[in-house]
């Protein structure tokens, strides 16, 4: 079902299915109702990272735990531990759990893979995929742009950091939010609604990813945290505190790269063709968007929102040592941006 603003909603039938519990979760009745991407979740398996909302009668999306069969039947795209077709997905972690995701509005998920030691996975680790990548299939499957980035809500609007993997934006988007006291929105993924004509970003779970040394200049302590399952340095950070979950409209994207061996950081602003191509390397897992939506459609979208907010390429030197003067050009042009929207 599909409201007038273009969003799903799940059918109360839909929304109540599937209570045959197996696996190793024990059986229960018991739902708990959470926020996240602007969506209202209902779910049979408890999601502390979350923030929690009233109980519900139609919500957006169920997350629930049955048993689901080791292959997506009729699967048109089968690579490792990732299988799409018809308007579903699933994906088999191994030593952690199964998720299926349908039609973007139910995530099945189920314990029953094969594990090496010990006999039950860690429940965090299976919570960890499945706000992230069986989310983000979700997040594809209703044809909304899923972005990879760092975001704060910044004196200058909602500010946005992208970039390939290891460009920094964690540490950049941690380090403005724990120097200036600005909230993060997100540090994984956040999402734009095509049909909303103001690009509001929908921030998903306050959870925040940073390796080592980030952590150690910072002066946050390692012990306590999480450790990432496929790399050893780096921790996730849940903010509960500090961390803005309602949505703002997005004023600035910008792409980060590393400067020149003595050269100092700077800022340009982009546009045209480079503007665009800087949001398309930011949609989060692009294969599922091109197996959900088309690639014309996310084009469209993406040139649309180019568009309507400003682009950049962010350069600095890698030391952590010289960030605090690395970011001048980026507070400098922060500051002039909430200037001229007084």
């Amino acid at each position: 079902m599909v409201t007038s603003q273009g969003e799903q909603r799940l059918p109360r039938d839909i929304a109540t299915m599937g209570d045959d519990r197996r696996g190793n979760l024990p059986a229960s009745g018991e739902r708990f109702y959470y926020r996240t991407y602007g969506l209202k979740i209902e779910s049979q398996l408890e999601l502390p990272e979350l923030p929690v909302i009233p109980p519900c009668d139609q919500p957006d999306v169920v997350v629930m735990t049955p048993g689901i069969e080791e292959r997506l039947e009729d699967a048109t795209f089968r690579r490792g531990w990732l299988e799409m077709g018809d308007d579903k997905c699933q994906i088999t972690i191994e030593g952690i759990a199964r998720y299926r995701v349908e039609h973007g509005q139910r995530i099945l998920l189920d314990r029953r893979v094969p594990r090496d030691v010990d006999p039950v996975a860690d429940p965090g680790d299976i919570r960890l995929f499945l706000l992230g990548t069986a989310l983000g299939a979700l997040l594809h499957q209703r044809h909304w742009l899923p972005l990879h980035v760092s975001a704060l809500k910044t004196p200058g609007g909602v500010w946005a950091f992208t970039g390939h993997s290891g460009a920094g934006k964690s540490t950049i988007g941690a380090w403005l939010h724990y120097t200036q006291g600005w909230p993060l929105m997100t540090d994984d993924v956040a999402v734009i609604k095509p049909h909303e004509e103001i690009p509001y970003l929908h921030p998903g779970p306050p959870r925040v990813k940073l390796w080592k040394d980030a952590l150690a200049a910072l002066g946050i302590e390692r012990e306590g945290l999480v450790r990432d399952l496929t790399r050893e340095d780096k921790y996730h950070l849940m903010l509960n505190k500090g961390f803005q979950d309602q949505p703002h409209p997005l004023k600035a994207l910008v792409m980060l790269g590393r400067a020149e061996e003595g050269e100092s950081a700077s800022l340009e602003r982009i546009k045209g063709v480079e503007a665009f191509k800087a949001i398309m390397v930011t949609l989060y897992r692009p294969e599922m968007g091109n197996e959900f939506n088309t690639p014309e459609n996310l084009m469209r979208e993406c040139s649309k929102l180019a568009s309507k907010i400003d682009v950049y390429r962010f350069l600095r030197p890698w030391s952590l040592e010289d960030m605090n003067t690395s970011i001048e050009p980026l507070l400098h042009e922060i500051t002039r941006s909430a200037e001229e929207h007084k």
